[in-house]
Parts: structure tokens; C-alpha cells; sequence
């Protein structure tokens, strides 16, 4: 569970000791989450959407990452991992109806088969 953190002295004494800091923005309510991620915990701070530049300035995070400007490439990843499902279900729906019509055209070649040697049969009878 992470920590939540109250005062901004303490969160740039966390900082320090920190790995990574990352950034979440919210739409809704106009707020960002500040969390610092350390070897044993995950600290969250949050701020209004207008101080966290001035805030990450202050913090000397060894790593910032930013989830808002991550998030169009997940995003599209997704949209592509769905075409791809898609695409693999029709592929396996036409292998589906090959299947199902290669034995039904054996059987129509096999009854055509058996009606010419039928013919022929009749034929030589009749000579």
C-alpha cells in the first residue's frame, strides 16, 4: 500500500532516497499525484495541477517520468492488439469453412465419380 505523504519537506526528504518519481495527472478534479517510488515503499503526494513543475523542480528526483505523455502509445498498442485478434478470428474462421466445405466437395466428387462409372457400367451392359 503506498504512503501518503502530508507535508512537502517530507516528501523532499523522501525524494532523495528515492529510485523514481512519476507523475499522475487527474481531469476530473484538477489534481496531480506526486509518487516516489523507494527500494521498500511508494509514496504519494498530492498537489493542483499548477505547482507540480515548481514542485518537481524542488524535489531532485533521479528519475521523472510522466504517465500522462505514456499514455497514447498504451493506448495504441491496444487498438492494435485488437485488430490483431480480429484478424487472427477471421483467418481461423475462413480455415473453419475450408474444412467444412473440403469434405463436403470430396463427397460431391466421389458421388459424381460412382454416377460416371455407373454410366459406363450401363453401357456395357447394354452392348
Amino acid at each position: 500500500m503506498p504512503i501518503q505523504v502530508q507535508s512537502l519537506e517530507e516528501l523532499e526528504k523522501i525524494a532523495q532516497k528515492g529510485i523514481e518519481c512519476r507523475i499522475k495527472r487527474s481531469k476530473k478534479d484538477g489534481k496531480a499525484k506526486i509518487k516516489v517510488r523507494t527500494k521498500k515503499y511508494l509514496y504519494t503526494y498530492v498537489v493542483d495541477k499548477d505547482r507540480v513543475d515548481e514542485i518537481l523542480t524542488k524535489l531532485n528526483c533521479k528519475n521523472v517520468i510522466d504517465l500522462e505523455k505514456q499514455k497514447p502509445k498504451a493506448e495504441k498498442s491496444k487498438k492494435q492488439k485488437k485488430e490483431k485478434k480480429e484478424e487472427e478470428k477471421q483467418e481461423k474462421e475462413k480455415k473453419e469453412e475450408i474444412t467444412e466445405k473440403a469434405p463436403e466437395e470430396i463427397k460431391e466428387k466421389q458421388v459424381e465419380e460412382e454416377k460416371e462409372e455407373e454410366k459406363e457400367s450401363e453401357g456395357e451392359k447394354n452392348e
